[in-house]
């Protein structure tokens, strides 16, 4: 089969629908990119299960990565290539350079305004360098704007939805509730648009729904509402802890049923 792309949301189908349009400017000849608009449970359970399809790569959450695991199992044996949800580590030892490890932390919850499955949205900290590291962190953070994507002085735009940005501050609400301390960020902003500026967590601890749920969760088996395209932070929310020893820091690090992508800043 030629190849397909099924979005699961109308949101991404906006993505898809132009680059099916720059395809077929590009002279691409009919058949050989298709773009398939469809739910999950509908064009996506197609696709993996379809005995003429003989590879699969889905993006999205574990629970429907290991349902494309199974319709492809079930079927022909497809291969397929699954990226699915995480909650990065970054790990800050002592002989780091700070500066750097500041620079890619904050890139790492910043970058597409934290809308990203490989999001850095912990980072532990060895404890003797933990006060200069968030001094650093804060300042560069607090250096990114959040504002109109067209606009070349933004570093990052709003976030997708409605339905994601109360999903979003939900999650910002329930790390105040359950005692983490919001260092930066937190508030919302007045005026219109789906704007978070990102928000930094710390006085965490390792049950607190900010640091232990995924950054990313789709459903693949039931038709979807705005309000729960995405079920977990997937935004611009950052936890920030601490470690003294390295068998702490991959303790931590590890305390986690995601493991998508890690960050290690050391120069030992």
């Amino acid at each position: 089969m030629f190849p397909a792309c099924s979005p699961a949301d109308q949101f991404k189908n906006q993505s898809s629908k132009k680059l099916s349009e720059l395809v077929k400017e590009a002279g691409f000849p009919p058949g050989v990119v298709n773009t398939v608009p469809s739910y999950g449970p509908v064009g996506g359970a197609a696709l993996a299960a379809h005995l003429d399809v003989d590879k699969v790569a889905f993006t999205g959450s574990t629970a429907t990565g290991r349902k494309v695991m199974e319709a492809a199992a079930k079927s022909n044996l497809k291969k397929i290539s699954l990226e699915l949800g995480g909650k990065s580590p970054h790990l800050v030892f002592s002989s780091a350079d700070l500066d750097q490890a500041a620079n890619w932390a904050a890139l790492g919850i910043c970058y597409n305004t934290g809308q990203d499955c490989t999001a850095g949205s912990r980072v532990y900290v060895q404890n003797d360098v933990y006060d200069r590291f968030i001094e650093l962190l804060v300042s560069k953070v607090r250096k990114q704007v959040i504002g109109d994507g067209f606009d070349n002085a933004s570093g990052g735009g709003p976030v997708v939805s409605k339905g994601q940005y109360d999903k979003v501050w939900s999650y910002i609400e329930s790390g105040k509730q359950e005692g983490a301390k919001a260092i930066l960020g937190g508030v919302k902003r007045a005026g219109k648009g789906y704007y978070i500026d990102p928000t930094i967590f710390t006085e965490i601890r390792a049950d607190m729904k900010i640091v232990k749920e995924e950054v990313r969760e789709q459903v693949f088996n039931r038709r979807r509402s705005d309000s729960d395209i995405y079920l977990q932070i997937f935004g611009p929310v950052l936890s920030v802890g601490r470690f003294e020893t390295e068998e702490e820091a991959i303790a931590l690090a590890n305390d986690t049923t995601y493991g998508l992508g890690a960050g290690l800043h050391s120069s030992a």
